[in-house]
């Protein structure tokens, strides 16, 4: 009798015959998605760049932080004037487009359109391999289609370029992880993998000179490491972390002089723009965390996710916004439960809990609470989906009505962030033609055409030397073609003898008056006042001094003064 034909085996009395069990929709998701790798992989970076040039923005924000950024690679590059302060990384890199493009903000902004590309593809490299592949698409999905993570990608924000020097870094400590042997010894530990701690601390010292606050994200690599009792590397991870630091601190030090810029005195200021408000204490810095981390987490976590219609929490005319520490809380055990099971699951879903959680303490405890600007979140939001989505999918693995679930609520959330990003660039399309034509002006409301104008008109009108005041002294610079404004933030003074001293010590001898709105999006008659609260008492009182030079527009117009002192 042949082998083929041999009869089966009698099971054993009082057991049951072992009946192989049907593969789940998940496991069967995966397999398909391994076998088309490549295919969906080039797909979904496709769709990125497709976004990213859809969404692309290619005027500036009225945020003001990203003005300052190209002004600072300005000031390197004409100055010698090394841009310290809020991290040198992202102007350095955009100086190097400036002196080849100059200052073209269209060209300028294609620096971050590089870095979403490269962040899309050395994120999907980090991962490949080392996560389900439900997981890891769906990590590429959601930084390739997302309408907030988009936006930056466009910006002359820094958000994007911290984005993709994290995802070298994270690329490179997974490697790190990988090649760890705990029988080596220290000489032969690092030799065997000098090339990757080399490349370590080199990316970690970009990573940290492009947000102050990133310092903390070397805490957590330590920390990961002492949890796994990964001593060694924990000794090599400082020591090439401290050579670079040293050789960039020598180096910037030796040829722009030493740091003018006091990051750690700001960041413990109540409010960053009143510095005679003083300084947190213990008790403020925690009330401080508290208040970020409900508003990081309620508010801009879940409408990241396009999981809350924020249009009725926008902050409206002096109206602030309520989060909900409930949905805070139950976040926070979500996460928490998460990362403890991705302890035993999975080592490097598990670096990126206590990578995360290192940022974002960082974050939450270095920023006033009155800062609740997204960007400031976003550099974290790509691995709080992951720990998230994979957390979700290991539960989901527990039976296949979870499983079905699991995927029909993926797709749903795929489907609707591909809808507002859709809607988003249908917006934007008549805005961009319009720019890309020529009309720089076109998308602003009319206080900011105005006041955009008149900076022009400042700098093509006025002597090269002459000393002119702006309240948004970075955008006036933008669109006044490389010449310096000098800023006037806040009401330093409201008497008239006062503010004449303040502005003769700068050589002050045009000002800018313009009518900003507080909400962009409404005219309430409701402005942003600095200049006014300045300028009201001194024409008041020397009316002679004042002298209207020009009137830009009729509906919100902005004014010109000149001053004589």
């Amino acid at each position: 009798m042949s082998k083929n034909n041999q009869p089966a085996k009698k099971q054993p009395a009082g057991k049951k015959a072992v009946t192989p069990s049907k593969t789940g929709m998940l496991d069967q998701l995966n397999k398909w998605m391994e076998a088309r790798d490549k295919k969906i992989f080039y797909s979904l970076l496709f769709l990125s760049t497709m976004f990213t040039l859809l969404l692309f923005d290619s005027k500036v924000s009225l945020g003001g932080d990203d003005s300052s950024y190209i002004e600072r690679a300005w000031s390197l590059i004409h100055d010698g004037k090394f841009p310290y302060f809020q991290g040198p990384g992202y102007p350095v890199m955009l100086s190097v487009f400036m002196r080849i493009f100059g200052l073209n903000v269209v060209a300028l902004k294609f620096l971050s359109v590089l870095c979403q590309f490269g962040f899309v593809w050395i994120t999907y490299l980090t991962f490949r391999k080392r996560i389900p592949y439900t997981v890891l698409f769906a990590l590429i999905a959601f930084i390739s289609v997302n309408n907030f993570v988009q936006y930056y990608a466009s910006q002359t924000y820094t958000e994007t370029f911290f984005l993709f020097v994290q995802s070298i870094c994270l690329f490179v400590t997974f490697k790190v992880i990988d090649n760890i042997n705990q029988k080596a010894g220290w000489v032969d530990g690092f030799k065997d993998n000098y090339k990757l701690w080399l490349l370590f601390g080199l990316m970690f010292v970009v990573l940290t000179v492009s947000k102050s606050i990133a310092f903390v994200t070397i805490a957590g690599v330590l920390f990961y490491f002492l949890l796994n009792k990964n001593y060694k590397q924990i000794v090599y991870a400082i020591a090439a972390y401290l050579v670079f630091r040293g050789v960039y601190q020598l180096i910037t030090t030796a040829i722009y002089g030493a740091n003018d810029s006091n990051q750690l005195e700001l960041m413990l200021r109540k409010d960053l723009y009143k510095p005679e408000g003083g300084h947190e204490d213990f008790g403020g810095m925690i009330d401080r965390f508290l208040n970020n981390f409900n508003t990081y987490v309620s508010w801009h976590m879940y409408r990241i996710f396009n999981l809350r219609d924020f249009s009725s929490l926008e902050v409206l005319d002096g109206d602030t916004i309520t989060p909900l520490p409930a949905l805070s809380f139950l976040s926070t055990i979500i996460l928490a439960l998460f990362t403890f099971f991705s302890y035993k699951k999975n080592k490097f879903i598990f670096f990126s809990c206590i990578y995360l959680i290192a940022l974002t303490g960082g974050v939450f405890f270095g920023v006033q609470a009155n800062n609740m600007q997204s960007r400031l979140i976003i550099i974290a939001m790509p691995l709080i989906f992951l720990v998230l989505f994979y957390g979700m999918y290991e539960f989901a693995k527990r039976s296949s009505v979870l499983q079905f679930l699991f995927i029909a609520f993926s797709v749903v959330m795929l489907v609707i962030t591909i809808g507002k990003s859709s809607i988003n660039a249908k917006q934007n399309f008549s805005a961009l033609k319009k720019n890309m034509g020529g009309d720089m002006y076109y998308g602003y409301s009319p206080d900011w055409e105005n006041f955009l104008k008149l900076s022009k008109y400042c700098a093509d009108s006025l002597p090269k030397d002459a000393q002119v005041l702006s309240r948004k002294p970075n955008m006036s610079f933008i669109y006044g073609n490389g010449k310096k404004f000098v800023g006037q933030y806040i009401v330093n003074s409201e008497n008239a003898d006062t503010v004449l001293m303040d502005w003769k010590k700068e050589n002050v001898k045009y000002i800018i008056m313009p009518n900003l709105r507080q909400n962009p999006k409404k005219n309430n008659g409701r402005i942003i006042n600095t200049i006014q609260r300045m300028l009201g008492p001194v024409a008041q009182k020397y009316p002679e001094k004042c002298k209207l030079l020009k009137t830009e527009g009729t509906d919100e117009p902005a004014y010109l003064y000149e001053i004589d002192y």
